[in-house]
């Protein structure tokens, strides 16, 4: 998916580079809807239809990933060494809650309470519920001078296992 990308952006510039638009007060009225000339959504298409026809092998992802975030200054420590520790093990299981909504799903629910035409409340809830193993931590570093982040990954046949014993 991310040499299509790459592959997309790359035609696309080239193409950007490769045309040359005329300037606009030199069009006259005639030239400007003259049927003979393609227009922009059509060299669009005909970019479109090139990239379509790129020799790109689509592969399967074979690792879900998940990533977490977590502020180290609002831990609760009595020092900067404990609060780090906590904010790693915070960003983990944040990743962890990541890999479950991709996993098994997320359900959303919400309500709304409306009295003498004036919205009173409106709230959405977000559960997720799962059981996630064998889940591989890939990085921890810190992401900027207070935050860390902590990536974590499970391979897909791991989790066809988890989903089929889930069920």
């Amino acid at each position: 998916m991310r040499k299509l990308l790459i592959a997309i952006l790359v035609l696309g510039f080239v193409h950007a580079c490769a045309v040359q638009l005329p300037e606009i007060n030199s069009i006259s009225p005639d030239q400007a809807y003259s049927p003979d000339q393609k227009s922009a959504s059509q060299k669009i298409i005909n970019v479109q239809d090139s990239i379509n026809k790129l020799p790109i092998k689509v592969v399967e992802i074979p690792t879900i990933t998940g990533v977490g975030f977590s502020a180290v200054s609002i831990q609760p420590g009595k020092n900067i060494n404990q609060k780090r520790i906590l904010a790693i093990k915070a960003a983990r299981l944040d990743a962890l809650r990541q890999l479950t909504e991709q996993v098994h799903g997320i359900q959303i629910s919400g309500s709304t309470e409306i009295a003498e035409a004036i919205v009173q409340s409106d709230t959405l809830r977000a559960d997720i519920r799962g059981v996630i193993l064998g889940a591989r931590t890939v990085k921890i570093e810190p992401s900027s001078s207070d935050t860390y982040e902590v990536i974590v990954e499970i391979d897909r046949p791991l989790i066809d296992e988890i989903v089929k014993a889930y069920k």
